[in-house]
């Protein structure tokens, strides 16, 4: 077996300073700079979500706002009667309303709820139509349980 004499000249060394201190003060400090490294990541990270988040806020209003008030300006000839030319500018907000309005009430269906192929087969309109499938079921469901229980009660009080 050879023996290995190792001689270390350290001249980083100051006078009054201890190994152990030095290599205890440099784990230390790069300890230190790790923890703040990660911890400006993570405020970085947080700050740039919130600061993509408040953006995205800010573009979503404006475009909001900006279609918003668009929309309100936007205007769509109409015409007043059919048999006259006059042509009148209405809001598009107005004029969907008007047009669900006319959609509900004008009879388009004839009675078993089908579009009717002919003028003259349309009874219903889709509201009526719908009130008077749901009243039908309810009346229907209604009716069969007072029936029932008058039925029970009718043969409770022979027994």
């Amino acid at each position: 077996m050879a023996k290995v004499k190792i001689e270390l000249d350290v001249d980083w060394l100051e006078e009054g300073e201890n190994l152990d201190e030095l290599i205890k003060n440099q784990v230390i400090t790069g300890l230190q700079d790790r923890l703040i490294q990660k911890a400006e990541q993570k405020v970085l990270a947080k700050i740039e979500r919130e600061v993509e988040e408040k953006a995205n806020e800010v573009v979503d209003n404006f475009i909001h706002g900006a279609l918003e008030k668009k929309i309100d300006e936007l205007k769509i000839p109409y015409k007043k009667n059919g048999w006259g030319s006059e042509v009148e500018l209405m809001p598009i907000s107005e004029f969907i309303g008007m047009r669900y309005e006319r959609y509900l009430t004008e009879k388009t269906l004839d009675e078993n709820g089908r579009e009717a192929k002919y003028s003259s087969d349309r009874k219903l309109s889709i509201s009526e139509y719908f009130i008077q499938n749901y009243l039908a079921k309810e009346l229907t469901s209604k009716v069969s349980t007072m029936i029932q229980t008058a039925r029970k009660d009718a043969e409770e009080t022979i027994v």
